[in-house]
This record gives structure tokens, sequence and C-alpha cells, in this order.
């Protein structure tokens, strides 16, 4: 991608510039009057936000990532589409969907007021390197930097067959300490363990972390807390649209397995993901439409649940 042209035709001075990063990948750089941002344009991937009052980013990037066509970031927030997990198919044999593994397309930039900044990208067949996934679509994610940090995705369905997706923000959220961290809002909710052969459980009480977690939650629609004692502060999750929140840190041994991820990087993240997965998979009629989005906020820890 050309940098130069990207600017001339999409920078915004003093707020949005595009840059070259790690892999000599196309990034966007924001800064306004509310938060700092970065966000690759391969794979349509947020990979930092930080307001400017916290002194944390609210993401985790590993520091062994990789920058490289045909793989996938490790950290900030992947988009998983148009499945979640394995390929259902077998056919592709790509983790969590292609569309983070392959370049998106600048639609529009703007700076909406001196404090939010957004971004359009889109996605389509066009953007395919390699791939047999026989649906005509249209993938659209919105991305508003503010005070928080808003995601929506919109999948169309431009062609006259019905598809199937399950999709999700892979959300990395940067944590202090894990064994210190308790989750609020998954109280009385469904799950399954994906580390007990897909059993289904109820969670009776907060959530903490104290062994590898691996868990789909169902029916899920409060808002959920990161309460981060290490870090001293919250982060707010709210989402519109979804019907699953997933659960997920691999501990010491399945880090072990990462090769993008140090052995001891469990110990700073917190994967808390909201979108449709497992048996809540979303229908797409002919020419049909569907939209779900997710706000992320860092609280002051002063912060009571609600």
């Amino acid at each position: 991608m050309n940098i130069e042209q990207l600017n001339t035709d999409f920078g915004i001075e003093g707020q949005l510039k595009f840059v070259r990063g790690h892999g000599d990948l196309p990034f966007i750089e924001i800064k306004n009057n509310s938060a700092t941002a970065l966000i690759s344009i391969y794979a349509a991937q947020v990979l930092s936000f930080q307001p400017i009052d916290a002194t944390e980013d609210l993401l985790f990037l590993s520091e062994q990532s990789c920058y490289e066509v045909g793989k996938a970031i490790r950290g900030g927030i992947p988009i998983c589409w148009p499945w979640f997990g394995s390929d259902p198919q077998d056919v592709e044999g790509l983790s969590h969907g292609f569309v983070r593994n392959d370049y998106w397309t600048v639609i529009d930039v703007s700076a909406l007021s001196p404090f939010e900044t957004k971004v359009t990208l889109n996605f389509t067949p066009s953007n395919l390197s390699d791939t047999t996934w026989p649906y005509d679509y249209a993938l659209e994610l919105q991305i508003s930097i503010g005070s928080e940090l808003r995601l929506e995705l919109l999948t169309r369905n431009l062609g006259d067959q019905a598809f199937t997706i399950t999709q999700a923000f892979h959300s990395y959220f940067k944590v202090g300490n894990i064994e210190q961290v308790q989750i609020l809002g998954l109280e009385g909710a469904e799950y399954l363990d994906k580390c007990d052969e897909d059993t289904q459980k109820y969670q009776t009480e907060l959530l903490m972390i104290n062994a590898e977690v691996d868990r789909i939650y169902n029916g899920l629609e409060k808002t959920l807390i990161i309460d981060d004692t290490a870090l001293k502060r919250r982060i707010e999750i709210r989402s519109s649209s979804h019907k699953s929140t997933v659960a997920w840190n691999p501990w010491l041994i399945r880090s072990e397995e990462f090769e993008d991820l140090a052995a001891d990087s469990y110990q700073t993240f917190m994967c808390l993901e909201t979108g449709n997965v497992g048996s809540n998979d979303i229908e797409l009629l002919p020419y049909s439409e569907y939209r779900f989005s997710s706000q992320f906020k860092i609280l002051g820890y002063q912060f009571k649940a609600g």
C-alpha cells in the first residue's frame, strides 16, 4: 500500500496519519484530545488504545507478535469472521476465519470533533489473497476513537444464497496481574467449559483466574467489568446484538505452545470476547445484513458495579 497516497486521500492534519509499522505493514496512528490509538490496516486490528488520562494501554499486544501477511497478529482486537475457532468446513484451515489474515480497505475517515476520530474499513472477496469461501458479501468495520473505544461490525449478504457465520471481537485486555483480576457480570450465566470437554456449567460467583480458562458464555446482555487491582482500574465492556461472551486465558502450559507469545505473558492479559459463536451462529438471508457493536472504556477504580 502506498502510504503517501493514503495520507493524501485520508490523512487528517494533527489527528490521523498513515505510517509503516512492524513488518512494513500499513498502520493508522490517531491522536486526538481524548486518546491515542494504533490500527493495523492488515486485519483491521486495533493494536493500541490509551485515553490521555490513562497510565496504561487498554489492550495487550505480544512483543513476539508476527507481522507477516497470512499470519495473525497476537493481541489488540482481532476480528474473527466468518467463523470463530476452527474452520467448520475444514477447507481453509484457518483458525478464527480469514479476515484477520489479509488487508482491508480504508473507505472513510472523519474527525467528528477534536475529541473523536472515526475510521471505516471494509473487506470483500476482492481483498482475499487466497480462499474458497463461496459467498458474495461485504464486511464493514467502523472504529471510533474517543474517551472510549467503539467497534461496529456490519455483515452484508450481497448474493442470492443464504450463509451462516460466527463472529467475535477477540479482545486482549492488558492487566497488571491475572491472579488479581476478577470479572463482574458473568454470574448466573450458562457456559461451555472448553477445558472440560465442552461440559455445560453455570457461573455461580465472580470469575477469578488461577488456571487455564476457555469458556463460551451464552445469552449474556449485561455490562461486563474487568476489575484489575494491580493496575488499580476497571474496564467496562458494553455490547449489542451479541449472544456470546468468551473468556480465555491460556495459563502457563498452553502459553508455551504459542511461538508469538512469551511464556509468562498470560500473567498480563485477559481475553473477554463478545460476539456470536458456537450454537449462537447467525444466518444471513439473501440481501440481508447483520450488525453488532462493542464499546470499551477504562474506569476509575472507585467505580461501583451496578
